[in-house]
């Protein structure tokens, strides 16, 4: 078992052990889900080509990144995690 602090700001480093045995790399997105009170579940969400992700998630007319980001984040893990429908 690992550990790690809370940090004041909320943060959490994932011990190296961690990392390694769920193979998560820096920069990869992650989902939190609480399972419990006090039990918090981390999952990695896979990398995708760009051939992959236009295929899953296509692009139709003009976007603005910045409104649209936290929307493809949060439906992409809905997408990884099966919560989400059709």
């Amino acid at each position: 078992m690992a550990l790690g602090k809370v940090l004041a700001r909320g943060q959490v480093t994932l011990p190296r052990d961690v990392r390694r045995a769920a193979q998560i790399q820096p920069g990869d997105a992650v989902t939190f889900r609480v399972t419990a009170p006090g039990t918090v579940e981390v999952v990695a969400l896979p990398r995708l080509r760009l051939a992959e992700a236009l295929e899953r998630y296509p692009i139709e007319g003009p976007i603005d990144d910045l409104a649209e980001r936290v929307s493809w984040h949060a439906r992409a893990a809905e997408d990884v995690l099966g919560t989400r429908d059709g």
